[in-house]
């Protein structure tokens, strides 16, 4: 009965990492499915190259997009054929070369069957970074040009999250991305942070610019660097 967003405007720029920040409810995720039109806004317009993506066909925006989100989901097939969901045509060689790029590869060798591992119903044999890595591995495979990322590492342990980070640096080489995260480690290496803000009449952007910008400003996105670094030292 409210709008979600109120007044947001933003530009993520080609070949830049544009990262979304903000408390919970804040309308992030909103923005990435606004972006890939899984919904379109009631007033206002969305647009990929300056073109409306409500005049755009379907299958142009998803092959124009590739979307990693928090809980990849997985087919209850083979891991061949849930990296060949992204391309049907791939050659082996470019499944493995994906599969490399992703960090996948040593994952596949260490399976009874490697490649023709079922992975069960939702992806339930393999662990959470190991679907990650499969998700990841897709978005290597179709190769698009824009990339949106929601929350992807929030789940994992630091472990699995450092060797994530990583591997996504790599995939967001010269393309636009888009990416919601909470994590400090996720944000330093993007282009530009746009903070969202809630507020009764929708999420509104309270503050935008550079990291080394915005931690020498006041306002909520040094509360959110102090608050990450100060829960980072606490020890059990």
């Amino acid at each position: 009965g409210r709008p979600v967003l109120d007044g947001v405007s933003l530009t993520a720029e080609q070949g830049k990492v544009t990262a979304l920040v903000g408390p919970s409810g804040a309308g992030k995720s909103t923005v990435l499915r606004l972006a890939a039109r899984f919904w379109d806004a009631t007033a206002g317009t969305v647009s990929i190259g300056g073109v409306d993506v409500r005049h755009l066909p379907t299958a142009e925006i998803m092959a124009m997009t590739s979307m990693v989100f928090q809980e990849g989901y997985l087919f209850d097939t083979t891991i061949r054929e849930n990296l060949r969901i992204a391309r049907p045509d791939a050659t082996d060689e470019k499944l493995e070369e994906a599969a490399r790029r992703a960090s996948l590869d040593k994952v596949i060798e260490a399976l009874p069957h490697g490649w023709d591992t079922p992975v069960g119903p939702g992806g339930v044999s393999l662990s959470g970074g190991e679907r990650q890595r499969v998700s990841i591995a897709r978005a290597f495979l179709k190769d698009a040009p824009i990339l949106l990322l929601d929350e992807i590492t929030s789940a994992l342990d630091g472990e699995n999250e450092s060797a994530i980070t990583e591997v996504i640096r790599e995939l967001s080489r010269g393309r636009t991305v888009l990416v919601v995260a909470h994590r400090l480690s996720t944000i330093r290496q993007a282009d530009q942070v746009v903070f969202l803000e809630p507020s009764p009449d929708g999420a509104r952007v309270a503050q935008a610019g550079t990291v080394p910008e915005l931690t020498a400003q006041e306002g909520p996105f040094r509360g959110f660097v102090e608050a990450y670094t100060a829960a980072s030292r606490w020890q059990l």
